[in-house]
């Protein structure tokens, strides 16, 4: 199982379908606007930035909405750009912007940490994010000395799972699901039993210490949050946990 929307799940079921997997897309949230007047105005200061760090593809996709709306273009804008993780890296190339990804640990205490050496007085920088998100990274780059604006550009409502998809997690026909976000793992919690034995392949250490916290009992974490490396973590934690 997949819980994602169908649009982000669609590359990695296609790969797993191809080595043979039953795959269910499960959407356990959905993405609604935030702020966008707010976003609009950041975004055309953005000169005014000298670091926009940006933690995943629904804020990419919220600032292509902004620019959309403005009729401007981010990679000619001025700020340098931080990425967490590829495929948030990758989205923002769509837009053309080149963002690094300067930490190996995915996640928002990876940014801070590569992130804090880098840091000058009086630097800049813009945080698109969504209504949930830990403080964490905000936090730990205001610690390390930056000057923070946050923005929120999305908010995370719950979404129904299919019933027929329910059923196959209550009858225990499901062998593993992955999770991508702290906010899913919490959702699945509410309307599946988490004290199924189903193997959670989370996206980031965040969603895994979630899904740990609301009781799923094996938790892995995939090196990156690439189709790639989902897939290569979800054959190995089933070849790990299935018996023959």
């Amino acid at each position: 199982m997949i819980a994602r929307d169908p649009g982000r799940a669609e590359g990695l079921k296609l790969r797993l379908t191809s080595l043979g997997a039953d795959v269910l897309v499960a959407p356990v949230t959905a993405t609604a606007p935030g702020d966008e007047a707010v976003l609009d105005a950041a975004v055309a200061d953005l000169a005014e930035f000298d670091w926009v760090a940006v933690a995943s593809v629904n804020a990419v996709n919220a600032l292509r909405g902004a620019t959309q709306r403005l009729g401007v273009s981010l990679g000619s804008a001025g700020p340098r750009w931080a990425a967490v993780g590829h495929t948030t890296a990758s989205a923002l190339a769509e837009l053309g912007v080149t963002a690094c990804v300067p930490s190996e640990d995915h996640s928002a205490i990876g940014l801070v940490s590569a992130m804090t050496p880098l840091v000058t007085p009086g630097s800049r920088i813009l945080l698109p994010q969504g209504d949930l998100a830990a403080p964490t990274l905000a936090d730990g780059l205001r610690a390390a000395g930056f000057d923070v604006t946050t923005v929120t550009v999305y908010r995370t409502v719950p979404a129904a799972i299919d019933a027929d998809i329910a059923q196959a997690w209550a009858s225990d026909a499901i062998d593993a699901a992955v999770v991508a976000a702290p906010s899913a793992a919490r959702q699945m919690a509410e309307q599946l039993d988490a004290q199924k034995p189903v193997l959670i392949v989370a996206i980031g250490t965040s969603t895994a210490a979630a899904a740990r916290e609301c009781g799923f009992q094996q938790v892995v974490v995939a090196d990156d949050s690439t189709d790639e490396s989902l897939t290569a973590a979800i054959c190995k934690v089933l070849a790990d946990n299935l018996k023959p």
